[in-house]
């Protein structure tokens, strides 16, 4: 029975686990499923605190706050690592957010006005957590095995999201907001054992001399600065989170018109919002699932990972194209629709799959500077894109004309990262030393072409 379920999600999915693979793969699905259910429950459990604690103006504040605490962060993570086994520094900062988090639920039962910090606390745990994961999937998997499996184990992760904003709104009307954090607790506990768990299936590799000896004691952001394939990806982070977070705004003020002119002929503005941007969610998980489980899979086997980076920024380039032209309120949000729904589920698996290639340290310290601090400064160039154009008086046209722009030099950027991506996936590797099918070991790593400084 588990047997034909097994083989029936590895077709839907379009993956393909080979034998002694099975246990390693769950492991990774669960824990992911665990991870997105628990960030999703808090993801909904912030929004009273935040709105109701000091509204729209400190959720920006917050955003601003969580991008300068990161930059802090990343460095000190990086000597953390240049210490700590990878594996066990995954668990005890998992740890931390479960201790933070039960902290949370005490100040907020008090009484405490806990609502900032939440956000900017949330903003933090939701980057790092989920890069450190995908960092010990990239530590454990090989690079073809890891595109092989690495649309599965995220088919996980849209579960997961799905599974935790379900709960909340079920659970929301029962119990407070603050007990859903000691909820969100317990499935981080079953992360920490299920990292464990997999660290245990994946470690059977090559001595821990031969690792130690290929680790690099750079911090994360000098990683990423001198070595030009880590440095593309970064940048082409900056532009997806500029150019998406710029389209949510400009859906926002067409959505925002369309409610005043209800409101002007007596409709409500607040039923019209609230229902639109719910039938917007549901429209994105519904693709978003459809796209994780029938397409990504297929996609990595037909035309690889380097050809589907060009998928979602040709998309932009057209979808905001015919935006800038055509600004209705039905239009922007279809193209927002493919755009989230493609960036939640194609778009992340791509962005997994190009760290398969780098040294061990890229993939825990230069991953986790690249999928924190460089994903909000995405955001934060957008407001401030926002804040310019709210001053000069730019229209929709205007933000759908600067995000074709963005789109093109992004397209440029993907087309450099994919020739790198290309021309390192086809080097070929050693023949590994006493390596189980599956788990790579540090020596088998292509180098990278680094940008030696003068």
């Amino acid at each position: 029975m588990l047997n034909r379920l097994s083989r029936a999600i590895q077709k839907l999915v379009g993956a393909n686990v080979h034998p002694g693979e099975g246990q390693l793969v769950l492991v990774f699905f669960v824990n992911l499923f665990f991870l997105l259910t628990a960030y999703y429950i808090l993801k909904v459990v912030r929004e009273p605190l935040i709105l109701l604690g000091g509204g729209a103006v400190s959720r920006s504040y917050a955003r601003g706050l969580q991008a300068g605490l990161l930059a802090l962060a990343i460095p000190a993570y990086s000597l953390l690592a240049n210490r700590i086994e990878p594996a066990r520094l995954v668990k005890w900062v998992v740890a931390f957010f479960v201790v933070t988090l039960v902290a949370f639920f005490i100040l907020g039962q008090a009484g405490a006005p806990v609502g900032f910090a939440f956000f900017v606390w949330l903003g933090i745990f939701s980057t790092l957590s989920i890069a450190q994961f995908w960092s010990l999937a990239n530590d454990l998997l090989s690079e073809e095995d890891g595109k092989r499996l690495f649309p599965l184990v995220a088919a996980g992760g849209t579960v997961g999201g799905i599974a935790g904003a379900q709960i909340a709104a079920h659970l929301l009307g029962r119990i407070n907001p603050f007990q859903l954090m000691l909820v969100a607790a317990g499935l981080l506990v079953s992360c920490m054992v299920l990292t464990h768990h997999s660290h245990g299936l994946g470690t059977r590799r090559a001595s821990a001399v031969a690792e130690e000896a290929a680790r690099d004691n750079r911090g994360g952001f000098t990683l990423v600065m001198h070595d030009r394939y880590l440095l593309l990806i970064a940048v082409s982070v900056v532009f997806l989170n500029l150019i998406n977070t710029t389209g949510d705004f400009m859906l926002a003020q067409l959505v925002s018109g369309k409610a005043q002119l209800l409101s002007a002929s007596g409709g409500s503005r607040q039923r019209f919002i609230a229902g639109f941007y719910g039938n917007f969610q549901t429209y994105v998980s519904v693709a978003t699932a459809l796209i994780q489980f029938l397409a990504v899979g297929r996609l990595f086997k037909t035309i690889g990972v380097a050809r589907s980076l060009f998928l979602l920024p040709s998309f932009a380039v057209a979808g905001y194209g015919i935006s800038a032209f055509l600004p209705a309120l039905a239009l922007v949000a279809a193209v927002k629709v493919v755009e989230n729904s493609t960036d939640y589920s194609l778009q992340n698996t791509i962005q997994q799959a190009l760290f398969l290639n780098t040294s061990r340290d890229a993939k825990y310290k230069a991953k986790a500077a690249i999928d924190t601090f460089l994903v909000r400064t995405g955001d934060l160039v957008s407001t401030g894109l926002v804040a310019v154009g709210a001053h000069v008086g730019l229209s929709v046209f205007g933000f759908a004309v600067s995000n074709v722009v963005f789109s093109v030099v992004w397209l440029a950027v993907v087309m450099r990262l994919a020739r790198i991506h290309q021309q390192s996936s086809t080097v070929p590797l050693p023949a590994p030393r006493a390596v189980t099918s599956g788990v790579r070991s540090p020596e088998l790593v292509p180098e990278r072409v680094e940008i030696v400084s003068q």
